[in-house]
């Protein structure tokens, strides 16, 4: 299949990480200059000014609250409240608007490592390295169904578009269809040949993608259960699938330092997005599916424009590798999570 490799373009808007960043160096320097009187208190209000308006390191909030890496994060389809799991073994909700915490849901008995709303939002899934994937009631915070049948780790889980189903990615080379309402396996889904890490569902409910440590993307059909395709080009494991809006592309990023965006059903590569210098650990298509957001151990959020595959941003606020990104469902916001333990909240408004 042809694909158009597609490097940094110097035209992004990028900063480098907090500890190298200019601006803040500077503010740095320049309160000890003020401390010793040598600068005045207008030169270092001055400074500070141009360091928050640097497009790419002013987050717009940090939130604190994990004991362990933030894996995964979701917003809740209405955009008020946010979802994050962790390897702390829980799982929290936020209000983005104050910074709070609003409940934390214990009852994984190993690590988090993926959270998903259902499409109305009154209930969260989780899928654990306990092998279950459980579903919360988001009113009470009481568990609903707990799902037990993979013999191994379950790295991921995704509902359907009706929110009658979930489906779920397992370290037992395996993914499973479930009943959302009772926790029924209802298809079990094998021929991956290595553990699997990512699974994903179109909107539009015809197709589920699966993707992991064989380096393959595999696309099924989610009412027989049967393959449909294959999708070759990643060099390493596949850490995370997304589909666009409309069912009709699919990005994977990899350990192989890319993001893949393909063409489906034909299984063409679109664009392969390189830029990030250590592997890439999560990507989310932006609501209005113009820009994919890719998230990666080098500290970065990226974000890209998906019709010509330009780099357009890089946010360097994290300490530590990004692990989850998500956008707020009307696109203003895009959320990071990280082994710093935290979670940021970038503006995304008018980007």
């Amino acid at each position: 299949m042809a694909s158009n490799p597609i490097h940094p373009d110097q035209a992004e808007s990028r900063c480098p990480p907090a500890r190298l960043c200019a601006f803040r160096l500077a503010c740095c320097g320049l309160i000890g200059m003020y401390k010793s009187r040598r600068v005045s208190c207008r030169v270092l209000v001055i400074a500070y000014c141009m360091a928050a308006c640097c497009p790419a390191c002013a987050d717009e909030q940090t939130l604190r609250g994990h004991a362990d890496t933030t894996v995964s994060v979701a917003w809740h389809p209405h955009g008020k409240l946010l979802a994050s799991g962790s390897l702390d073994k829980t799982i929290k909700i936020w209000d983005p608007g104050t910074g709070r915490q609003r409940r934390t849901l214990s009852g994984h008995t190993h690590y988090v490592y993926c959270v998903a709303w259902d499409p109305k939002g009154t209930r969260l899934a989780s899928a654990s390295y306990d092998q279950t994937v459980k579903v919360w009631d988001l009113k009470t915070g009481r568990e609903l169904v707990t799902c037990r049948g993979h013999r191994s780790a379950v790295m991921s889980v995704v509902w359907s578009p009706d929110g009658s189903r979930l489906a779920s990615g397992s370290q037992d080379k395996t993914v499973r269809v479930w009943n959302a309402s009772d926790g029924r396996s209802l298809h079990l889904l094998q021929g991956h040949t290595d553990l699997i890490i990512s699974v994903a569902w179109s909107n539009d409910g015809r197709r589920l993608a699966s993707g992991g440590f064989d380096n393959v993307v595999r696309l099924w059909d989610p009412i027989s259960g049967k393959a449909s395709a294959t999708l070759s080009g990643h060099t390493n494991a596949i850490e995370m699938l997304n589909w666009n809006p409309d069912g009709t592309q699919l990005a994977s990023g990899g350990r192989d330092l890319t993001a893949i965006l393909w063409a489906v059903p034909t299984g063409k590569r679109i664009h392969v997005l390189k830029g990030h210098t250590r592997r890439i650990e999560s990507v989310a298509w932006r609501p209005d599916g113009r820009q994919l957001a890719t998230g990666s151990q080098d500290a970065t959020v990226k974000v890209w424009d998906v019709s010509t595959g330009r780099l357009l941003h890089t946010f360097a606020g994290h300490d530590k590798p990004v692990r989850g990104v998500a956008w707020s469902p009307d696109g203003s916001k895009l959320a990071s999570g990280s082994d710093d333990h935290s979670i940021k909240i970038w503006d995304m408004s008018g980007r």
